[in-house]
This record gives C-alpha cells, structure tokens and sequence, in this order.
C-alpha cells in the first residue's frame, strides 16, 4: 500500500515537473512553431528595441527600453494569457478587480479604471469631496485663458463630457458604485460657475436625459456614441448661439440612425476579448449630407499634440471660426459642430498629469486668430487628483494684452 503511494506521489511529481517545463518552454516554442493563436491586445507602449551600436547613447536607450517593461509586452504567448485570464474573469467567474486597467460590470458592460496613476472608478467611488486647492487651481487656470482671450476679442467656451461610469453607474459592480449622488465633476463645475467668469458646459445632464431613450455609451468601449454625442452637441449649441447667432443648430429629423456590423471597441481590445466581445457602431447620416469638408494642416507640430491637427471648412463667413483642443471623445461630436464654423482646426492635445494642466497653444491662436477657442475634456482628464495638493508648473501667462 505504502509502495502504491510513493508510486502515485511520483508521478505526480513527474507530471508536475514535466507541465512546468513545458509551460517555461512554450513561448520560446512558440518562436519557431507559431502554434498559439495571434490576438489583438492593445499596449500602452509598442516601442521597439533599438539595436545597440558603438554610440554609447544607443547601450543607454536599449537598457531604458528593456527595464521599463519591454521583454514582460513582448514575449510570445503574452496575448493568449491575457484573453484566457480576461475570459475567465468575464464569462466564467464574473469577478473583477478594482486594480485592473478594465473592469468587467453588469451584462459584460467594461469600464476603464486605470488612466495612467489614476484609479477612475475608486476615485469616483470615494465620498471624500476633492481637495478645494486643487479645484481653485483648475479654475484660476481655466479663469486665465479666459482673461487671456477676452483681451483678444476672443471667446472661450469649456466643455466638459462624464466618464462611462458617471452615466452608468448601475451597471458596474455592486461594491465599485459610487457611494454618493452628487460626484467630484459636478463639483469642479459648480466651483467653477461660482468662482470664475468662464462659460463651462457640462453635458451630463444632457447625456442622461438621453440616456431614457437610447444607449449613449458602448458597451465594450469607454466612449460615448453617436446618440451620447448629439445630446452633448444640442447642449453646446445653447451656449455658441448666444454670441454667434449666425449658427443655426442641426435638427435632429434631418439624420437616420444606421448600425453597422459588430466591432470591439477599445476596452474590449484592452484586455484582449475583441474576439468575443462586439457590438453594432452607430451613426448618425445626415439625409443632406454636411456642408464641412476636412484639410490638412501643414503647421508646426508642437509635442504636446497628441497627432497631426486637422482642418473643416464650410466655406460661410458668417460664420465663426474656431480652434478646438480636444480629447478623443471630440471626434463623435466633429461631424455636427464643424457645420458651426466656417473655418475649424482641431487639436488633439495630450492629458494633463499630476502637475501639468492640459496644454494651452497661444502660439497657435496668434497665428489663426479665431473667433472662438473651445477646450474639450473628458471628466477624467480635468479633475484634479483626488489625494495630494495639485499644482501647475506651466500657468499660462493670460495676463490681459501680454
């Protein structure tokens, strides 16, 4: 009997040494037998790895690159584990984390959690109000560009879109909920309106207002769509008309509603189940089709520039022109407000960081001189941080005619 055991004991041992083995081997295998299925993943950093040469600034490069996490994104079989570990959270287990980067909610809804150092849903979930310093620099800032244009016989219009989980907070996790009704976006607005003379549009209102009667966020994609979109643009609207009359706001007969086949968006993508996850892409199709047509911009490209600028021109001079810096939540909205300029440039600035508010391009405005300059943020990339005293070490200098 005692024999039996050691005879099964040893086995164990043997299979478990031989499944080890062949788990450490499998990535190198994979090298050469290319037997593990290619998934879509996407990275925060897809550098390569430069080859070392006999210039010693290339041995410092090539170490950077490897120590900041270059071998752990680009080993074989990396994407596969991820689809299995994200498959198995979603469809069997139905549990998520609130350290990962996507959290899996309600009816498979994801949400983005992770944005750089910042936890968006346990900051939105905290009850703690945000540190009132840290809101009064925001709106001394936002209160500075102002001056700064005004002085220019320039406008200046802040808009601002919610998080996913602001406008879907029932279908995240039960304990990842926000705790309170009022949240921290809502806050800086309100500190805002009251403290500075800036014109700031929260489209929130709007967007849930719309949100009875259609889906206006994906569910695999942190974005809004097209029906989220055009709720935000009529809200805008109600502010540019005020001092450009000029504009006449698109109705909403003049679009038919169309889907297009399943596609992942960019959560699902994130963690590796764009195979598995998909839904239809809406848009809006204007029965008279747009007047705007796009351009090219052949400026100087700043690094704070997410991408190349682009232009739309309607070709009316009653209208205003204008300069948009945005986020990528402006692009579902591009296709209704370029209709409101007769000449816009967009730019798609990076975010903010602990220390750094977004980028203001005064060099830019010099040279287009538009009639009306828009900052558009997602909520997540205006909101101070939650613990800390934030500060800014690039104020713009918005002293009026300087």
């Amino acid at each position: 009997m005692q024999s039996t055991a050691v005879s099964v004991r040893r086995v164990v041992y043997a299979l478990s040494s031989l499944l080890f083995v062949t788990l450490l081997m499998a990535p190198t295998l994979d090298t050469f037998l290319k037997f593990a299925p290619r998934t879509l993943v996407a990275e925060s950093s897809t550098a390569k790895l430069l080859s070392p040469t006999l210039d010693p600034d290339t041995w410092a490069k090539w170490f950077n690159t490897v120590r900041r996490g270059y071998l752990e994104r680009h080993y074989n079989l990396r994407t596969t584990l991820i689809t299995w570990n994200s498959f198995l959270d979603t469809f069997v287990l139905a549990s998520t984390s609130a350290n990962s980067q996507v959290v899996v909610g309600k009816d498979h809804w994801l949400f983005l959690a992770q944005d750089g150092s910042r936890n968006i849903i346990e900051d939105a979930r905290s009850s703690d109000p945000l540190p009132e310093p840290s809101v009064d620099v925001v709106a001394r800032e936002l209160e500075r560009r102002r001056q700064w244009l005004a002085a220019r016989g320039i406008r200046y219009l802040v808009v601002v879109a919610p998080n996913k989980n602001t406008v879907y907070p029932e279908k995240l996790p039960e304990p990842l909920r926000p705790r309170k009704p009022q949240g921290h976006l809502a806050q800086l607005v309100d500190y805002v309106r009251e403290q500075t003379q800036v014109d700031i549009v929260d489209v929130t209102t709007a967007i849930l207002e719309q949100k009875k009667r259609n889906q206006v966020f994906y569910i695999t994609d942190s974005h809004w769509n097209a029906h989220g979109a055009f709720a935000a643009y009529l809200e805008i609207m109600k502010h540019l008309v005020k001092d450009f009359p000029n504009i006449k706001p698109l109705d909403p007969s003049r679009f038919e509603v169309e889907r297009f086949d399943w596609l992942p968006g960019d959560l699902a993508n994130m963690i590796g189940l764009s195979d598995h996850l998909k839904e239809d892409r809406i848009m809006y199709v204007n029965k008279d089709w747009y007047t705007a047509r796009g351009a090219s911009y052949f400026g100087p490209m700043d690094p704070h520039y997410f991408e190349e600028p682009q232009y739309s021109f309607t070709g009316n001079p009653s209208l205003p022109s204008a300069i948009v810096f945005h986020d990528s939540f402006w692009w579902e909205l591009l296709p209704f407000l370029a209709e409101a300029f007769d000449k816009g440039l967009y730019v798609w600035l990076r975010p903010q960081s602990e220390t750094e508010f977004r980028f203001f391009d005064t060099a830019l405005i010099e040279k287009e001189k538009p009639d009306i300059v828009i900052d558009e943020y997602t909520e997540r990339y205006i909101l101070p941080p939650l613990r800390g005293r934030f500060q800014i070490k690039n104020d713009v200098a918005a002293v009026p005619g300087k």
